[in-house]
């Protein structure tokens, strides 16, 4: 299951970064007389959208926003995840207790409806999905990181380095985050699909990357009222998000599984 997970993350990340010359046509170029052609049309492999615009092409310019949608805020609740997770770890239990409580807090709320909610206060656009996703996941990586910091706080190569000396930041970035790096990185790996999937949910209410630039989540939207009339058109863009979310949730969980054996 790896390899072919890993085939299809791969060729989606290239054609995001391919995409103005991997794609047949602009993102935004298109014939009204052409419009919902079917699949494949002479010049149009997975056919036109109402506009008369190739849907290959947007689907390939629609892989860079909707890939950085999900990588973007995986990357910063990583970041921010990992610092939390080990401060509550090697900290006194009264910061392990606040921080904790300040992510159940979060916790709370439905993902989904915590996002919109964050997003819609800071205004539609890509930057308001980066940042409401990433305080979103957050708290999953940060307890992932706690569970670890949690199973090695009392091993003997932490007893030695605190003996030796060493300061408390020391010990965290040459002990704690080698130790516990691997399976948030896995973890985080299986989570872009999901983010993929918000972000383009985000994207497809109007508070992601606005039309008539392509994004998978935006494309579905505007495809949607031609799901009777032309059905091959809003199934495309919805196929491509449920096959890379897949492909990067397989591969996490194979990466996992890897590090446990």
């Amino acid at each position: 299951m790896r390899r072919p997970a890993l085939a299809v993350v791969t060729l989606v990340a290239l054609a995001a970064l391919t995409a103005p010359w991997l794609a047949p046509y602009g993102q935004a170029e298109g014939v009204l007389r052409d419009r919902l052609l079917p699949p494949g049309s002479a010049g149009h492999l997975l056919g036109t959208d109402g506009q008369g615009r190739d849907l290959l092409s947007r689907l390939i310019w629609g892989a860079r926003p909707s890939l950085l949608g999900g990588v973007l805020p995986v990357g910063f609740a990583l970041l921010a995840g990992t610092v939390l997770g080990i401060a509550a770890g090697l900290g006194p239990r009264l910061l392990e207790n606040l921080i904790m409580r300040l992510l159940d807090v979060l916790y709370a709320f439905p993902a989904v409806l915590l996002a919109i909610a964050i997003a819609s206060a800071l205004g539609a656009g890509p930057a308001g999905t980066v940042v409401s996703l990433s305080i979103v996941l957050t708290p999953a990586v940060a307890r992932v990181v706690l569970t670890e910091v949690a199973a090695i706080r009392s091993a003997d190569f932490m007893e030695a380095a605190r003996a030796s000396g060493a300061r408390g930041h020391v010990i965290a970035l040459r002990q704690v985050v080698p130790n516990v790096l691997p399976a948030a990185l896995t973890y985080c790996t299986a989570l872009v699909g999901l983010a993929v999937v918000y972000a383009a949910g985000m994207s497809f209410l109007g508070l992601g990357v606005a039309p008539p630039a392509a994004e998978w989540g935006s494309m579905l939207n505007e495809l949607r009222q031609y799901a009777f009339s032309a059905p091959w058109v809003a199934a495309v863009p919805a196929v491509v998000v449920l096959v890379v979310s897949a492909a990067f949730t397989a591969l996490g969980h194979t990466g996992g599984e890897r590090s446990v054996r």
